[in-house]
């Protein structure tokens, strides 16, 4: 016979068993854009839409998001985005994936320059790759709870304009065990 809990854990009597772990998926809608109510320089969906927020032209790229996440636990974030075929400015810029805890601390990880997957133009795709995980260790806090988590996409420090993506959606996904984070003090 076999045992499951609902929390993610996995139970099983002899037979091997792999439960997928819970994934908060947060659209557009919900997450924070700078320069985001202003038209020149994003297109945001609507409040009851799903869709993707496209970006038309900034210099600088801050796209922001919360989600409640239990402590002791680990997270990967990832965004997923599309360069459209029109897409200008990415050239050689690094992004940086950074994420702050409820006891202040920043994780942060540099994703090299954008570069779309080869399997067809204006595809979606996965920030960090699933070979350079971004994962975030959230610190035990006074009693069991969740906790609010801050993560964030930026480019904010080249000053050059860009333009052509598209945010989709965002992940947090808890994972079993966490892969090597920075964290700063």
């Amino acid at each position: 016979m076999i045992i499951l809990k609902m929390s993610g854990e996995q139970k099983h009597d002899g037979s091997s068993l792999a439960i997928q772990q819970p994934v908060h998926k947060i659209y557009p809608r919900n997450l924070k854009f700078t320069w985001g109510d202003n038209p020149n320089y994003w297109k945001l969906p609507d409040l009851s839409s799903d869709g993707p927020a496209e970006l038309k032209r900034v210099c600088w790229l801050q796209v922001t998001g919360t989600t409640q996440v239990e402590t002791g636990k680990s997270y990967i974030i990832k965004f997923n985005i599309t360069l459209k075929s029109d897409a200008s400015g990415w050239n050689g810029l690094p992004l940086f994936l950074i994420a702050k805890t409820h006891d202040g601390k920043y994780t942060w990880q540099m994703i090299n320059a954008l570069k779309p997957p080869t399997t067809g133009t204006d595809a979606g795709f996965d920030i960090p790759t699933d070979e350079k995980q971004f994962t975030v260790k959230i610190p035990a806090g006074p009693g069991p709870g969740k906790r609010e988590l801050f993560f964030g996409l930026y480019e904010i420090w080249s000053n050059k304009w860009k333009g052509g993506l598209l945010i989709n959606y965002a992940t947090v996904k808890e994972v079993s065990s966490p892969n090597q984070a920075f964290v700063c003090a």
